[in-house]
């Protein structure tokens, strides 16, 4: 399979993303094919706008209840919200995938 050469977050995300406060995001099986050392494009969920480069650095499997207060400030998030927000996204998913990423060098 091709490694996404693209990536979304939510809008209210992307801040996190550019000042470099979130360096994971915890996707479902269906957005597991990042590739580490790959670079990718980030947009807005809702509106498709490109915010920035972020290079993947890892894709590993994640049991829900595994998320624990290292994920959330790797989220820039606090637990409670950032569990909340996984479980709107994607109910009843207990296998999640965490990507790890960091900015792409201006």
């Amino acid at each position: 399979m091709t490694a996404p050469t693209t990536i979304t977050f939510f809008e209210f995300l992307t801040p996190l993303v550019v000042s470099g406060l979130k360096t994971i995001t915890i996707r479902d099986a269906s957005e597991n094919h990042y590739r580490p050392g790959s670079q990718v494009e980030v947009f807005t969920l809702e509106t498709y706008k490109k915010v920035c480069d972020i290079v993947i650095l890892s894709v590993e499997a994640l049991a829900f209840d595994d998320i624990n207060e290292f994920h959330a400030a790797q989220e820039s998030l606090p637990l409670i919200e950032l569990k909340q927000l996984i479980q709107t996204v994607y109910p009843n998913q207990q296998t999640l995938f965490l990507i790890s990423f960091k900015l792409v060098d201006a």
